[in-house]
């Protein structure tokens, strides 16, 4: 009798272990289909200016660990409507801004459902089948395509603005012409930014007044290369500004003693065509 009820006991016991690993399954399962679909959202949206685990970028932090650092009700509202946490004086994201260049992320207005998705991600990017944000652009950049982009002479393929609308290169006289100046001038972009993080930027553009234009026109994965490469290859060829501004008061001292001597070249002949016929006409009455 005492056997047969520590048989049962036994038989109990492995069911319950075994109900126990059947019913954390789902948990295991739904917890990994979250995280990637955060995965995905952040791919989309947010690797272009973040990374996690690769350190701060130009355009924005680093977001290991930010769970963790952020209470989740600041980073939902951080996350859709980042400029009424900015205009609110919330005091974390103003100091962000600040640090990043006065670069306001652009918010994002998911469903609970794919918010849940990214924060879960950003929790668990440790994941299995999870793995580090890639260069985003595996294309080969093409510069002379580049600068045909930038300019418009080819359209981009989603029909987004020429760059050229906004944006000038001053140094190499791209923009002066047009008076190209809504946006600001792009002559350091390279310097500033860097290939990859350039590259990461073009995806989502994430400036506020460039929403509208491209958020449903992104440029496509040879076209962010092509622009890349163009504003590449004249990172290294932009005139010193002393020297252009000394190309440029030159021109204007040209033009100005241009100016002056054909004004003098036209009153010495005002003053000299009457001299010459006073001086024919005494000629005339000696003979």
């Amino acid at each position: 009798m005492s056997r047969r009820l520590t048989n049962n006991f036994m038989l109990l016991a492995m069911l319950l272990v075994a109900f126990m690993a059947i019913a954390a399954q789902p948990i295991g399962a739904q917890l990994t289909d979250l995280a990637e679909e955060g995965e995905s959202l952040f791919r989309q949206h947010c690797a272009s200016c973040h990374s996690i685990g690769g350190g701060d970028r130009v355009t924005g932090p680093d977001l290991a660990g930010v769970t963790e650092r952020r209470e989740r009700q600041w980073l939902v509202d951080f996350i859709t409507n980042p400029g009424k946490l900015i205009a609110a004086g919330d005091a974390t994201a103003n100091e962000l801004l600040q640090k990043y260049n006065n670069l306001q992320m652009p918010g994002h207005e998911y469903q609970s459902s794919q918010m849940n998705a990214l924060l879960t991600y950003l929790a668990h990017p440790e994941e299995v089948a999870h793995h580090a944000a890639e260069t985003v652009s595996q294309a080969t950049g093409d510069p002379v395509r580049g600068e045909a982009l930038f300019v418009g002479m080819t359209a981009f393929e989603d029909g987004g603005a020429p760059c050229l609308a906004c944006h000038g290169i001053a140094q190499t006289g791209l923009g002066r012409a047009t008076g190209a100046s809504y946006g600001p001038d792009l002559s350091s972009t390279y310097e500033d930014f860097g290939e990859e993080e350039l590259l990461n930027l073009l995806v989502d553009l994430p400036f506020t007044s460039m929403e509208a234009i491209y958020a449903t026109r992104p440029l496509n994965e040879q076209e962010r290369a092509d622009l890349t490469a163009f504003m590449g290859s004249i990172s290294g060829q932009l005139a010193p500004i002393g020297a252009t501004l000394t190309l440029h008061v030159g021109l204007v001292t040209l033009i100005f003693f241009a100016i002056i001597g054909a004004l003098g070249w036209r009153r010495f002949r005002e003053v000299r065509q009457p001299m010459l016929e006073k001086a024919r006409h005494g000629k005339g009455e000696l003979e």
